[in-house]
């Protein structure tokens, strides 16, 4: 008897209810699927016959002016061409073929071009496309078939010949006797709109009686119209028709079974799903109860326990769990041992934090900058600057003030960007005329929080190592936010005009901790500080601006940097 409140029962009616929905679903979608394909197959068909009928028709048109262009140019000279003397009728013959020569040297040129002039054996030129067999027998029609003449001197309408059981189609203007033609096969005109066919997609063209002239596919070629086509193939396969005016239509023939061929799996899916759902419902109930719910009541009893502090779990032995059961209860055994690891890394990162911190204000405690301020001082008194020494006083409480504020301590961009510039200005005062700087931020990036020092402590190393005595230090400062892999970031890049850093300090960022006490100053602590906060080691980029200048290229993450001092 399954209790009503039991997970064993409810879990089997959401799996029936959620079977009946599926098999609906399914039977409804691969209706509604056969409609779609075959819909999207009809316009897609549609929209490919659409380019080859507006292929054919401008190769049609193409290979008429050829022929109205070589009468118009030629129609003199043919005429005339019987009343010339023997030898200067050979001379003139040739002349004509090497105008059909011409033309058929263009790519986009017919199969061929002839001009019949009564008496005389026919001039033609072919293209590559014919071949020698089929020559031949063009050859003895052109000689033979009478090419009638109309009330204009215009291009008939494209007609359609037989010729050996090949289909041709033929234009031609005749005048005073003289015929000026031109040809394509319609094999080779079906060639050069569609490349090849398949089972599944086929190409036909047929003219205005309804032949077929061409086909792309051997099986179709044994057809003779395209209603006997029509009536054999329609059961398995679709057919789209469009109208060609120079002749007759071009169809397109695709094969059903092509088309609904991923829907079988739907349909075989509804039939399997409708006979599993008679087998699992019954049998959900039974692995339920011995499979799902011990191993559950197991894992309760286990969680229970951790809850309680006892961070000590080991997998029950002996017992027959299922294999995914078995895995869960290692998973456990493997988060309750990663529980107990990450405490003590917890406490761990706590003690190095705080050597990072104790690390980072030693850091800025320098006193030989205290000592060279001191010094300033002094020799501005003795040159009665009171002035300067008023503003170097002020930017050096201000100074002792921002550096008071506590290690670590997160503060506001502008206002480290202040700092900065207050530190700049103290340098001014001691190296007068000889700084230069500009800071640029824009209005997103005013309030995002910022490591304390961070940026102060690149502009304390342009000065350490980019001052020269006599020449002008330039100092730039930009801030931007910026989005990176999906995230906004603010950008912060600090470029001077110095020496730029040394080949070897780019290729060994292990040298930082080397190069800390006499090098670079606080570049390592930096890179530390910002892999503690933001646990990245992707932050900073050191670089060289150009052909002179070190640049320095800080990422600080929006979101992350919202947090708490520590």
């Amino acid at each position: 008897m399954i209790r009503t409140n039991s997970i064993v029962f409810k879990f089997s009616v959401q799996l029936t209810v959620i079977l009946a929905i599926l098999l609906s679903i399914l039977v409804l979608s691969n209706i509604y699927s056969l409609e779609v394909v075959r819909s999207n197959a009809l316009t897609s068909s549609r929209n490919t016959l659409a380019i080859y009928q507006a292929n054919i028709h401008n190769n049609l048109n193409n290979f008429s002016k050829d022929l109205t262009e070589v009468f118009d140019n030629n129609i003199d000279a043919a005429v005339g061409f019987s009343y010339l003397e023997e030898s200067s009728q050979y001379f003139r013959a040739m002349e004509l073929k090497n105008t059909l020569l011409a033309k058929m040297s263009n790519d986009y040129a017919s199969d061929g071009m002839f001009i019949r002039i009564p008496g005389e054996s026919a001039l033609e030129q072919f293209s590559n496309r014919i071949q020698s067999g089929d020559k031949l027998a063009l050859v003895n029609f052109l000689d033979t078939y009478e090419f009638s003449s109309g009330p204009s001197v215009e291009a008939k309408p494209w007609k359609t010949l037989q010729i050996e059981g090949d289909y041709y189609l033929f234009n031609y203007i005749t005048y005073s006797g003289v015929s000026f033609g031109t040809f394509v096969k319609a094999d080779n005109l079906l060639s050069m709109v569609n490349r090849g066919g398949n089972d599944q997609n086929r190409y036909v063209l047929s003219s205005t009686e309804g032949r077929i002239l061409s086909a792309n596919h051997i099986v179709l070629q044994a057809v003779a119209t395209l209603d006997s086509l029509t009536r054999e193939y329609k059961r398995s396969y679709l057919i789209v028709s469009e109208p060609i005016t120079e002749f007759g239509q071009i169809t397109n023939i695709v094969a059903k079974g092509s088309l609904f061929a991923g829907l079988k799996l739907i349909q075989w899916s509804i039939v399997f799903l409708a006979v599993l759902s008679v087998i699992v419902v019954p049998l959900v109930l039974r692995f339920l109860t011995r499979d799902v719910l011990k191993p559950i009541l197991e894992l309760v009893k286990a969680a229970k326990v951790v809850e309680q502090g006892q961070l000590e779990y080991s997998v029950p032995k002996g017992t027959p769990y299922s294999l995914e059961f078995m895995k869960l209860f290692h998973a456990f055994e493997s988060m309750v041992s990663e529980i107990s690891g990450l405490k003590i890394q917890s406490y761990e990162e706590q003690i190095e934090t705080s050597r990072a911190e104790i690390k980072y204000l030693q850091m800025q405690i320098r006193p030989h900058f205290f000592l060279n301020a001191i010094s300033t001082i002094t020799s501005l008194t003795y040159q009665n600057k009171n002035e300067e020494i008023r503003q170097l006083i002020q930017c050096l409480s201000e100074h002792l003030r921002y550096m008071l504020k506590g290690g670590l301590a997160e503060v506001p961009m502008e206002e480290e960007i202040r700092h900065a510039e207050n530190y700049i200005r103290m340098q001014e005062i001691r190296y007068p005329d000889q700084v230069f700087y500009m800071t640029e931020i824009n209005e997103e990036s005013r309030c995002v929080p910022i490591p304390q020092f961070m940026i102060q402590t690149f502009v304390e190393n342009a000065f350490k190592h980019a001052m020269f005595y006599k020449e002008m230090l330039s100092i730039f400062i930009r801030v931007r936010s910026e989005t990176r892999e999906g995230s906004p970031f603010v950008k912060i890049e600090i470029e001077d005009n110095g020496g730029g850093f040394s080949a070897e300090w780019l290729n060994n960022p292990e040298a930082e901790e080397a190069a800390e006490d006499g090098g670079r100053v606080g570049i390592a602590n930096i890179r530390k500080t910002l892999r503690l906060l933001y646990k990245r080691s992707d932050l900073l980029k050191l670089s060289n601006a150009g052909q002179a200048g070190a640049r320095v290229e800080l990422w600080i993450p929006v979101q992350e940097a919202r947090r708490e001092p520590i």
